[in-house]
């Protein structure tokens, strides 16, 4: 992967957050603050024989989960708790990545504090932002493109917002991507921990913090199992009104509409995306990634329906992904 040193986007700590975070005081202390699993903060440390870096401890439940890779080698989870995550280093320059990986359903991340929060970076070197790729992608779904129930049937520990099948084809594609998306969401039903339908999503981070879209090369869009309730033609007023709202939303951006893995609407979503020209349609019945229970991709699963994705950007897209 390619990185490039940028100014901080933030005014609180020398490094990049990329996807959807916010600056927002909590306990009368500033922070970094996002509610979506995929979230991710990135710098560069030089001369340093450590780094700390501090969270706040705000999940209820259960633990929160993050996953940190530096210099692209296999990632290592740590639960937030109220003690800072202590990196140990040589003196040479590394690349440090921090991903937003688990959370658990019942913590009440639209109406409360309870998602993550980044206090602060400390080193006794010196550290620099720096921007992963020369592309970007947003993501728009559910459980299945925030990460969750990869790995298993634990809640938030079995969460890898950093190994699902978005993070595996922006890996793929040397792209940033944000993610928007929650656990159980839907066109027309509410997620888990109080999050609205996706359309009442798109623009906040929670009940009390607007986010601004920003414009990205792809915006991908991954939706209709959480709307299984509703008829063909319900979903599809729906599915029409939405791709409306995107492409209002993100006016200098592609945009593309998957199939969900399972087929759910798959006729519907066909026959919607047809109707704009400026969308395009990714068909995904041959992937049939592995799943933990029968709807997420698990960790095997979550690679082949990622490079299939990658797979499919490239070829769809050439002017973007060369």
């Amino acid at each position: 992967m390619r990185y490039q040193f940028i100014q901080a986007n933030q005014s609180l700590m020398p490094a990049y957050f990329q996807g959807r975070w916010t600056v927002k005081t909590i306990a009368d202390q500033q922070v970094m603050y996002s509610t979506n699993l995929g979230a991710e903060m990135w710098f560069q440390v030089t001369d340093a024989s450590y780094v700390r870096i501090t969270m706040l401890e705000l999940a209820k439940a259960l633990p929160s989960w993050v996953a940190i890779q530096i210099d692209g080698l296999p990632y290592q989870r740590q639960t937030v708790t109220a003690a800072p995550i202590q990196l140990t280093f040589d003196g040479r320059p590394h690349i440090v990545r921090l991903v937003l990986s688990g959370n658990t359903d019942a913590d009440q991340v639209w109406t409360q504090n309870v998602g993550f929060a980044v206090q602060a970076l400390k080193t006794d070197g010196e550290l620099r932002p720096v921007q992963l790729g020369q592309h970007s992608l947003t993501f728009i779904g559910d459980s299945i493109t925030a990460g969750c129930w990869v790995a298993g049937r634990q809640p938030a520990e079995d969460y890898r917002g950093e190994a699902n099948y978005a993070a595996i084809a922006s890996d793929l594609l040397d792209a940033r991507n944000v993610r928007i998306a929650y656990s159980a969401v839907g066109l027309n039903k509410s997620g888990t921990g109080g999050v609205p339908p996706l359309p009442d999503s798109l623009t906040a981070i929670d009940f009390e913090t607007p986010w601004e879209p920003m414009p990205t090369d792809l915006v991908l869009i991954n939706v209709g199992s959480n709307d299984r309730i509703e008829s063909a033609d319900s979903f599809t007023i729906l599915l029409r009104n939405f791709l409306n709202q995107v492409q209002t939303l993100y006016p200098n951006s592609r945009l593309a509409v998957m199939i969900p893995f399972n087929q759910c609407f798959d006729r519907v979503v066909r026959l919607v995306v047809a109707e704009f020209m400026q969308i395009d349609l990714i068909e995904t019945a041959d992937w049939q990634p592995s799943t933990t229970d029968y709807t997420h991709p698990d960790l095997a699963g979550s690679q082949v329906a990622g490079t299939q994705l990658a797979q499919a950007l490239r070829n769809k897209y050439p002017e973007i992904f060369e």
